[in-house]
């Protein structure tokens, strides 16, 4: 899949290209030309799944295209290395649980996925 920028819809490069340089020449974010729709009954398991289950799926819907089931394994391994739990917010609707803890009293929430 190709990535573009935000500010040139028509500057498009591979994924690899898209991590290494953060930002594009026009200092335009890259999006992916398509985001997929994720299955209803994958989402409805998400509650029964662990953060890393979840991360497998999610990261293998948007980037199989460009890594190997084995570079997924290896990316989420890494960068999940802890538990954010799934909390039912009302019929039908979850959330992670930090989310909802410290969305309003925080910016971002960078710091709530950042190892420590």
């Amino acid at each position: 899949m190709k990535y573009f920028s935000t500010n040139n819809p028509n500057h498009k490069v591979s994924l690899a290209e898209a991590v290494i340089k953060g930002l594009a020449p026009d200092n335009g974010l890259y999006m992916p030309e398509r985001i997929p729709v994720l299955p209803q009954d994958l989402m409805m398991e998400f509650s029964e799944m662990s953060f890393q289950e979840i991360g497998y799926a999610i990261i293998s819907a948007l980037f199989s295209e460009d890594l190997s089931a084995s570079q997924i394994r290896e990316l989420v391994d890494h960068t999940l290395t802890f538990d954010a739990p799934l909390v039912q917010v009302e019929e039908d609707v979850y959330s992670w649980n930090c989310f909802m803890d410290r969305l309003w009293r925080s910016r971002t929430l960078e710091h709530d996925f950042a190892p420590s």
